[in-house]
């Protein structure tokens, strides 16, 4: 079995789920009828499996893209049909003769490329003089200036006069059509008659408004020729499914998720809550010890300084008392007696002397 390319995030492969696969699968599958029977160009063909489906209908198919590893996967994966072949090339540089198409498939390629103009020359080159292109193109309008999202790989987008001036040199002739992914709900009469056309009605705040579009388009699928080609028409209303109703019930699951995820976070800020009341009451207990602490340590410091003060006084005051002392103790022994007579007559002269 042959292994699947892995997703780098930008390149579709068919193990992708979700939007993206409604986006690349139903481009492919709409342009079915318009390569019926004709000489296919499938450009930037990536994972391979676009020149897979085509190959179903188209006389030939060639799927062309740079990278080697895509093709080697195409190559090994997609062998099955006689009437497909992929080589590596470039957009802006194909292996192809002049005129060897009659239709070019084009899908989210032109925004990877700077070389957008060589790229649209060469299109042209191939195509022969009747042939179509049929490209799409994210609106950038849309894809990044209303989300606010940049998808790093890409070059340049474009939005929709960009693209109609790109293209108005070399396919002067172009029928427009806008492709987004929604979640629809369809409501259909079960009998054969037709008295109506396709309708496209949105609810805006209470009321029922008829629309031309479902909403502004995240891609534009351009069906191009030029001044005497003869334009494949494609459906003027495709809706696409893969009859699992996969794309709302991935949204279901996803409702779900959230909403257990916004319960389990509930719960847990619940217990976050009675954990920081916890934890409340226990700082304030620390801080309440920590002044009490503080307290008595200035209390301590301050008997330490007037015990400190005190034992230097004690001190002064035993020296003087000891000296007081020695003095009384000498005056009670036999020399102090005699000495202390002669002393006092002393001082006295001393007096007189002064």
């Amino acid at each position: 079995m042959t292994a699947f390319l892995p997703f780098t995030g930008e390149r579709f492969t068919p193990e992708a789920r979700g939007a993206i696969w409604y986006e690349h699968w139903h481009r492919y599958c709409v342009a079915l009828s318009a390569v019926a029977g004709k000489r296919v160009l499938d450009a930037a063909c990536g994972e391979g499996y676009g020149s897979w489906l085509l190959a179903g209908a188209a006389a030939e198919v060639v799927g062309v893209d740079i990278d080697h590893s895509a093709i080697a996967h195409a190559v090994s994966r997609y062998e099955g049909r006689s009437n497909l072949r992929f080589v590596s090339g470039s957009c802006d540089a194909l292996p192809l003769g002049d005129s060897s198409v009659d239709c070019v498939i084009s899908f989210e390629t032109i925004e990877h490329l700077s070389s957008q103009a060589a790229m649209l020359a060469e299109f042209r080159r191939v195509l022969a003089p009747h042939g179509a292109l049929i490209l799409s193109s994210p609106n950038k309008t849309i894809y990044s200036g209303e989300s606010g999202y940049d998808n790093h790989f890409h070059v340049h987008e474009l939005d929709r006069d960009e693209l109609a001036t790109m293209l108005g040199a070399r396919f002067p002739r172009r029928h427009w059509y806008g492709q987004r992914a929604l979640a629809h709900s369809l409501l259909w009469r079960e009998d054969d008659t037709t008295s109506r056309s396709a309708e496209l009605i949105a609810l805006i705040d209470d009321r029922v408004e008829v629309r031309k579009s479902p909403a502004p388009p995240m891609y534009y699928v351009v069906v191009c020729g030029a001044a005497q080609a003869a334009l494949p028409e494609l459906p003027d209303l495709s809706i696409f499914d893969d009859g699992a109703l996969s794309l709302y019930r991935d949204y279901e699951r996803a409702l779900l998720a959230e909403k257990r995820l916004f319960w389990d976070e509930l719960d847990a800020r619940k217990i976050a809550e009675a954990r920081l009341a916890d934890l409340v009451i226990a700082v304030n207990d620390l801080a309440s010890s920590r002044q009490r602490e503080e307290a008595v340590s200035l209390r301590m410091t301050s008997l330490d300084a007037e015990l400190k003060r005190t034992q230097e006084a004690f001190a002064q005051v035993s020296g003087a008392l000891d000296e007081t002392s020695a003095r009384l103790a000498h005056r009670e022994t036999w020399r102090g007696w005699l000495r202390w007579p002669a002393g006092r007559v002393r001082r006295l002269f001393d007096a007189r002397a002064r």
